[in-house]
């Protein structure tokens, strides 16, 4: 895959949200950063990503969210997870460096690959793996080149060089959304795998991961 393929794709900051299932107020603070207001005066708090174009979200973008979104699930702090990208972004030259290595968490501190070996990013605890993310995530050599949310063997994926980054059913490159619709207004499964000239275990597997969507957005609306 092209170096500069993590630079395509189109999201919104709403739209993101819902592709990773977070609270769009939360994505926000770590997309555009924020102030804290504290007895001592207020406290500033810089974006975790570098973007050139402040209107949107590219695939690395997302792919970087998607990174800080485990890494704050597994414990890591987020100044250390801001610390660690712009340490990488200045080593590395790249403006995606979650999304150019594989980066791992023990639950306290932040791990990244280096060859075949898992170094300390900037802490001394042990080694784990952040297997979620591993488990979605598709490298080539060392950038990341697309994301299947429901795992490597499954029919949805998103990339960033297909339909601007869109989730889609991999054969046809027909949107996820599209296909759902078609099933949710009454179609049969396998008349709309007919349709796209498709499995009818893809149609359901991009059912499934609309369902997810769906169920992603009831529960950030409550979190947000």
């Amino acid at each position: 895959m092209k170096s500069d393929s993590l630079g395509v794709g189109l999201y919104s900051l709403v739209e993101a949200a819902r592709l990773l299932k977070t609270p769009r107020r939360t994505l926000a603070r770590w997309v555009e950063g924020y102030v804290e207001e504290l007895r001592g005066g207020a406290k500033e708090y810089a974006p975790i990503l570098e973007r050139a174009d402040e209107t949107s979200l590219t695939f690395g973008d997302l792919v970087e969210l998607m990174y800080v979104r485990g890494f704050r699930s597994g414990g890591v702090p987020l100044n250390e997870i801001r610390d660690v990208s712009a340490k990488y972004r200045q080593v590395w030259a790249t403006q995606y460096p979650l999304a150019t290595k594989r980066f791992a968490t023990d639950g306290k501190a932040l791990l990244v690959q280096e060859g075949d070996n898992w170094e300390h990013a900037l802490s001394g605890q042990q080694k784990a793996f952040f297997d979620d993310i591993g488990h979605q995530l598709v490298h080539s050599g060392d950038l990341t080149s697309e994301w299947r949310p429901l795992g490597p063997d499954k029919a949805v994926v998103l990339h960033p060089d297909r339909a601007f980054g869109k989730p889609i059913e991999d054969i046809s490159g027909a949107h996820t959304f599209l296909l759902f619709q078609a099933v949710n207004g009454g179609a049969p499964v396998e008349e709309v795998a007919w349709w796209y000239d498709i499995s009818p275990k893809a149609v359901r597997e991009s059912v499934e991961y609309e369902l997810g969507l769906v169920k992603g957005d009831a529960l950030t609306d409550t979190a947000a």
